[in-house]
């Protein structure tokens, strides 16, 4: 089950470590394909995830994909309004073809980070309910 809540701050959490990063390595993060971006912005995302799945206490794994899914949603229409300002204003050659690989190559790498941090979440959970038995066993 998503939690919306706990999404938000995963989400929250991404989008900052991915701008810090991005400052850090004196690149936009929204402006480029995955390229040298490619680590940190998994490492955002698999936090972001984790996070969130840590933060709903199960069902990490769908809290992480719904980060990743939500981070890609703000991403693609950041580049899309960047890029009809840039038609509008230009002409619509001056935004160029479209790198369908890069894209693609970027997506994998967001919805991947977050699902893992997300089963990383839920797998470390479960193992800590497997470990203390029930309260009504110990008499």
């Amino acid at each position: 089950m998503v939690r919306w809540p706990a999404v938000g701050v995963g989400f929250l959490l991404a989008v900052v470590i991915s701008l810090l990063a991005g400052v850090l390595l004196g690149r936009p993060t929204v402006d480029e394909n995955p390229g040298i971006l490619a680590v940190p912005s998994f490492i955002a995302l698999f936090a972001g995830g984790y996070a969130a799945g840590r933060i709903a206490g199960r069902g990490g794994l769908a809290n992480g994909v719904a980060v990743a899914v939500i981070y890609i949603f703000v991403a693609a229409s950041i580049k899309a309004l960047q890029e009809l300002a840039l038609a509008a204003q230009w002409g619509p050659f001056a935004v160029g073809p479209m790198n369908m690989g890069g894209l693609l190559l970027g997506d994998l790498i967001h919805l991947s980070a977050g699902t893992l941090g997300g089963w990383l979440a839920e797998s470390q959970l479960h193992k800590g309910t497997k470990l203390a038995p029930p309260a009504e066993r110990r008499s």
